[in-house]
């Protein structure tokens, strides 16, 4: 699946502020790790300050909490929480020429970092969910991970947010079979010798 540019930012964001300022609480300078994750927007990333980052980190649980509704596949209380933040921070479409060429933004054009973030990201993760695409939000189902993703394959099978998490549940898995084939032919064994 393929988003526009736009839309792709947005939830693209949305997915790095849960994983970076929320699952994994990224170590270091959370203004460092902010600037990483607004890269996509060179002008955010100017404008975001210090002051900012609480912001963000609670725009980040907001956006956990609709990531956690689409991943269990409850969609009405994602767009209750998705239209609370919209209602808060609405979007205001708006042409705005950038490098020779006209683009839509979802914001209004002085708006403050984290208001803008705020209906960029609800209103990227609105359109896929209103898209019927909401399921292909998801969290990652290594039980030691926690990480959100967004699953852009064409069979809609993705269940790990990495190929790490992935290879390291199937490492798991493949241990915990072979325990239990080796605990099988022993208590069998056991069984054998008593009879």
């Amino acid at each position: 699946m393929r988003l526009d540019s736009y839309a792709d930012a947005g939830v693209h964001v949305a997915i790095d502020l849960v994983n970076r300022l929320v699952v994994q609480q990224d170590g270091g300078e959370r203004l460092d790790t902010l600037a990483r994750i607004l890269a996509v927007d060179p002008g955010s990333v100017n404008q975001v300050r210090d002051e900012h980052v609480p912001g963000f980190v609670a725009l980040g649980e907001q956006l956990h909490s609709v990531v956690a509704d689409l991943a269990r596949g409850d969609d009405d209380a994602a767009a209750t929480r998705l239209n609370a933040m919209l209602s808060a921070h609405p979007a205001h479409p708006r042409l705005a020429k950038e490098d020779g060429r006209w683009r839509m933004h979802h914001h209004p054009s002085d708006a403050p970092p984290v208001q803008m973030w705020t209906s960029i990201c609800a209103e990227a993760l609105g359109r896929l969910l209103a898209a019927g695409h909401g399921h292909r939000v998801g969290v990652c189902s290594d039980p030691n991970c926690g990480r959100a993703y967004v699953d852009t394959s064409r069979n809609h099978t993705r269940r790990f947010c990495s190929t790490t998490c992935q290879n390291r549940a199937k490492t798991a898995a493949l241990r915990q079979r072979r325990r239990n084939a080796l605990l099988a032919a022993e208590s069998s064994e056991r069984d054998r010798h008593r009879s």
